[in-house]
């Protein structure tokens, strides 16, 4: 309240409250002793929700609220109800963005249904209903197929996940994008990490090859006496797949519905429940899509650039039949390495999360000959076997049985304790300074791609909703002794997503992070000094009693032109809520951050008007 009564003197009543909101949003002030449930009720108490007019001008007040219907007791259901008749499209706004409609067994939900009431609300909560209820077949066919496979062991899921996954890498075959159907794999595990007992993941060799003889080897290499069992297994993951699939479609159509702008919604019979009112919102995706195409090729260009400046294009890279498909993982890793080091402030070794350090061309250059090794391997060898029988599991067959002929593992899923995988990839480690390979640097890389899966079932156990590195942002699954890939994801990931993603998401808490900030700042500096400004990286102006702004990250200055620069670096996300996310809290808080620090840098400037290069300019 503090914050409102100051902004009250120069601001008007729905600018002092979107002020007195970012505060909230920002968690501001610090303090140890106050939760978040205790900063959303005293949010909650404050007297200006009682006043409709200036709740109504405020831009921030459906936000701030959803942050408090978070929790079931941080407001009281009165006010609510006042909200719900005098700002009503406000109180919806707040319910979508905090999904209250979903969270079925919340008391504050079935209060605000039985005291709300009229057209406008009857229709608000038949859609969210509508959209509830269209999960609730698939809830029950995934209830059904997971009861049917519940004496499966995780690796065990894991073998017959991976089978169905070719069907994937038929050509022309109808399904879903590559990214749709690793998102239900990466559901599936994650709710079987959930269920698992010690014995899932005290793997040795016995118990390995007794697993894979009775669920793997069968599907591949049939033998009528047990192939029934696993045929009834096959069909239940199948279910379970599909039910999977359609399940997150319609939570698609949830999230649409919470945190896109455009959605409307309406109850008409035979008529969609969430429409949008204009195309704007595609355009927006469609214009993004495109800058990232020509991103794509400015950096694959600067790849290339830099691998014939290395000399690289005059060397065979490899054996003469994979010289070309080495090459491009060559300049992909070179290309990779470029973005980092200038975009996300990377040096030459990545600061691993667990501690020590790895080589960051060397895990760029790893995971992109992997990739090629995949694809080349194990994807087009059976997708020319599939297209002379055209049956999933003979091809399979054929795949396996021939890896076997040349002494090789090629089924569905690849294995190999971590010795043997350090062996493998000590050869991909070899550089000016490791001629002969690195072992040490085989580790690093292998450490930094690794996913201890029974490490995760414990904090899943613990954390239900804790995010979770996906199949492609850590490729090597660790179960017991043995490392495990999946040759249908490593062949088709995005090589340069999955790094950033494993540094900035599931990373983020890496001791090297505010170094790497930091990078990001100077480099950026240096190129603007290289157009010409005058640059001071990481001023800090002059903090009073009331306001701190805080360090502003470049002052760029050129021609009478002021520039205040706000760095943030993140990582790459791929879902409309991700994107919401980011909105509505990183760049939020940016934009905010850089109006209080240009209030702060004018008042440097009328305090010292004869500052010199500064007299006669205009901020930005």
């Amino acid at each position: 309240m503090a914050v409102y009564a100051r902004q009250l003197h120069i601001a008007d009543n729905g600018q002092a409250l979107d002020e007195c909101l970012q505060h909230f949003l920002d968690q501001r002030p610090a303090s140890k002793g106050l939760s978040s449930f205790d900063r959303a009720a005293g949010l909650a108490a404050a007297p200006f929700w009682m006043q409709a007019s200036i709740v109504n001008d405020s831009k921030l007040a459906a936000l701030a609220l959803s942050r408090i219907l978070r929790h079931e007791s941080a407001i009281d259901i009165e006010s609510l109800v006042y909200l719900g008749q005098s700002s009503a499209d406000m109180l919806q706004w707040a319910i979508r963005f905090s999904k209250l409609f979903t969270r079925t067994d919340s008391s504050l939900w079935k209060l605000l249904r039985q005291r709300l009431a009229g057209d406008e609300w009857n229709v608000f909560f038949g859609v969210c209903d509508r959209l509830m209820d269209q999960l609730e077949p698939f809830d029950g066919l995934i209830r059904s197929a997971e009861e049917r496979i519940k004496h499966l062991s995780l690796l065990e899921t894991m073998s017959y996940l991976s089978v169905l996954a070719y069907e994937q890498l038929i050509p022309d075959a109808p399904h879903t994008p590559v990214s749709g159907n690793w998102d239900v794999y990466n559901r599936i595990i994650s709710n079987k990490l959930k269920t698992c007992g010690d014995d899932d993941f005290a793997l040795g060799e016995a118990s390995l090859a007794q697993s894979l003889k009775q669920h793997l080897s069968p599907i591949l290499f049939p033998s009528p006496s047990i192939t029934q069992e696993c045929i009834g297994n096959l069909e239940a993951v199948a279910v379970l797949i599909s039910a999977t699939q359609e399940r997150i479609d319609y939570e698609g159509s949830i999230d649409w519905f919470c945190f896109d702008p455009e959605c409307r919604y309406q109850l008409k019979p035979g008529e969609s429940v969430i429409y949008n009112e204009t195309d704007q919102g595609a355009r927006t995706w469609q214009r993004t899509e495109q800058k990232s195409q020509a991103l794509w090729h400015y950096w694959m260009n600067r790849g290339v650039g830099e691998f014939v400046a290395r000399g690289m294009a005059q060397q065979q890279i490899g054996s003469l039949e994979n010289h070309e498909q080495n090459a491009l993982a060559y300049i992909k890793a070179l290309r990779s390495m470029l973005q980092l080091r200038e975009i996300y402030g990377l040096d030459e070794e990545i600061h691993l999360a667990e501690g020590g350090k790895a080589p960051l061309l060397q895990i760029l250059l790893a995971s992109e000959l992997h990739s090629a090794f995949f694809q080349s391997a194990y994807v087009q060898p059976f997708q020319q076997h599939y297209a002379d029988c055209g049956v999933l599991v003979q091809a399979l067959s054929k795949l396996a049985f021939n890896g076997l002929l040349e002494g090789e593992n090629r089924f569905p899923m690849t294995w190999a304790e971590e010795s043997q995988k350090i062996e493998k990839t000590i050869g991909w480690t070899v550089c000016r300074d490791y001629p002969q390979g690195s072992r040490q640097a085989a580790k690093a890389i292998l450490s930094f791609w690794t996913n201890d899966l029974k490490a995760l079932s414990g904090s899943l156990k613990e954390q239900p909703n804790l995010p979770i590195p996906t199949l492609y942002e850590r490729p090597f699954y660790k179960i017991g002794r043995y490392n495990f890939q999946f040759p249908w994801v490593v062949a088709q990931q995005n090589n340069l997503t999955a790094v950033v993603n494993n540094l900035r998401r599931i990373g983020a808490r890496r001791s090297g992070r505010m170094s790497e900030t930091r990078r990001i700042e100077e480099r950026l500096a240096e190129q603007m000094r290289l157009c010409g400004f005058t640059v001071e990286v990481g001023y800090q102006p002059e903090r009073t009693e009331q306001e701190d702004p805080g360090e502003i990250d470049l002052i760029c200055y050129r021609d009478g032109l002021l520039l205040l620069l706000e760095v943030k670096s993140g990582y790459i996300r791929s879902t409309e809520h991700e994107v919401w996310l980011h909105r509505s809290s990183t760049l939020r808080k940016a934009a905010w951050q850089l109006r209080r620090k240009r209030s702060a840098v004018v008042a440097a400037l009328q305090r010292d008007v004869n500052r010199p290069g500064f007299r006669g300019g205009r901020l930005v």
